[in-house]
């Protein structure tokens, strides 16, 4: 039931986006692909080639995106992973949904260049103080891997010191990646020019950025893989099932990060290319075309407006060259990652990781299971039975899935109740205090059983 629920926001997603690209291959108010056109140029041949080509690739990425749902409905019963898959499928379609459209959009904007379908009077903008600064660009120093490098060779070093071989591992594997990274970086930087232009200047300006971006997206990743390691090693040694938590995250952090680097160095290198490649190396004809990268990001640094109607989709969007839609931007990032690692790293404890009630000498009965802890006296006991159903009701402070309930509820016929049970898998110890219920039970009823008793005891002696 769980991934039938976790398929609507996908479901929902993917019927918005299928509308808003498909909606983009007919011209609404003289846009066509982000591009705006005078109305003849409608009827061009190239022109009506790039809609079918925008067409069929739709038509594969949806298919595509669709069928990568499927592996949802095959994952075991653990809700975390679940919840992963779906989380990780809204970002990757969300992020690669605009691709295609990318492609095209590119595409009629040369079209236009070439075939001079300016709307008004074009402008002139020279571009060569950009192209002198960017063939300025300069190579991070391959000094600065000595950092990872220094990490890696500590936790060697310590291992020998204190015997640890699982410190003496890690630190091996840390160097062992930080000279991967370093090799890929010694190979972008003496990677072979390719030709962009007939303008040398311009070639130089995009290898020389490329050669920077690239030098320092491997020294970020070698940093962040050394920072990964430490946090893996304190996880690994203190040998607790709780950190399985932040193991997972980490594993998902590892393998995300970098592809989402080198995606974000791949794009702007693209969209580098795109900007001035096609140019003399000295001006280019313009229009308000300009200001919306890629068809769909408006960037424009003489508009004070922090709010512009969209080109792509319906709504607003954010000026991005304004210090506020920058941060309502990045801000959103922030808040969203805030929300969703939190939640996965939630999701997978109460997966992996079930509440442990406690009889404590005090003569307190705890439930440790955070952030739902519980304790309250035994003498504060009404009663204690053993039951093989739980009332149906609904959370008010907690966690269900298909698999168990945890936190605040209100039953039918009992009120408010904690519960910290697996479903389905009965019997239930029912607790009842003069205030609210408790209901809990072990994944092996054997236990609950033997909990069962040890309660009664408990409860007579005090």
């Amino acid at each position: 039931m769980d991934k039938y629920i976790l398929f609507i926001p996908i479901l929902i997603t993917y019927i918005i986006v299928v509308l808003i690209y498909f909606g983009q291959n007919k011209p609404k108010g003289g846009i066509l692909f982000g591009i705006t056109l005078p109305p003849e140029a409608l009827d061009d041949k190239q022109l009506l080639d790039l809609k079918t080509l925008y067409n069929q690739s739709y038509t594969v990425y949806f298919t595509i995106a669709l069928l990568a749902v499927i592996p949802l409905f095959g994952l075991t019963s653990f809700f975390s992973l679940s919840l992963i898959y779906t989380l990780m499928w809204l970002a990757v379609f969300l992020y690669t949904s605009r691709l295609p459209f990318i492609r095209v959009h590119h595409g009629a904007a040369m079209l236009k260049r070439e075939k001079k379908w300016f709307i008004g009077e074009p402008r002139t903008v020279r571009i060569d103080d950009k192209i002198s600064s960017l063939t300025q660009a300069t190579l991070l120093s391959a000094y600065w891997f000595a950092i990872p490098v220094a990490v890696a060779l500590v936790f060697i070093i310590l291992s020998f010191q204190q015997s640890d071989m699982l410190l003496r591992m890690t630190g091996v594997a840390s160097l062992g990646i930080t000279s991967i990274l370093f090799a890929l970086s010694a190979a972008f930087t003496r990677m072979k020019p390719k030709l962009y232009s007939e303008n040398k200047l311009v070639n130089e300006a995009i290898h020389s950025a490329g050669r920077r971006y690239w030098s320092i997206l491997w020294l970020s990743m070698a940093i962040f893989e050394s920072g990964c390691a430490i946090t893996g090693y304190l996880i690994l040694s203190e040998g607790s099932s709780s950190t399985f938590v932040f193991w997972l995250i980490g594993v998902l952090l590892v393998s995300l990060v970098p592809v989402g680097g080198i995606l974000f160095v791949h794009n702007k290198l693209a969209m580098l290319t795109y900007d001035i490649a096609h140019t003399d190396g000295q001006s280019v004809l313009i229009d308000d075309d300009q200001y919306w990268q890629n068809g769909s990001t408006y960037y424009n640094p003489n508009d004070p407006s922090v709010m512009v109607p969209k080109r792509v989709g319906i709504g607003t969007t954010i000026n991005m060259a304004t210090r506020t839609g920058r941060r309502i931007q990045y801000g959103t990032i922030i808040v969203s990652l805030a929300i969703i690692l939190p939640l996965s790293a939630f999701a997978i404890k109460s997966d992996y990781t079930g509440p442990v009630l406690t009889i404590e000498n005090s003569g307190r009965i705890a439930i440790d299971y955070s952030p739902y802890d519980f304790d309250f006296p035994l003498n504060d006991v009404v009663a204690i039975t053993l039951e093989d159903t739980v009332p149906s009701g609904f959370r008010t402070n907690g966690m269900a899935t298909a698999a168990y309930a945890r936190g605040s509820f209100k039953l039918d016929s009992l009120g408010k109740t904690k519960l910290y049970i697996y479903k389905n898998n009965p019997p239930y110890i029912m607790i009842k205090l003069p205030y609210t219920y408790i209901i809990y039970n072990e994944n092996d009823p054997a236990k609950t059983r033997e909990l069962y008793a040890n309660l009664v005891e408990a409860s007579k002696q005090g």
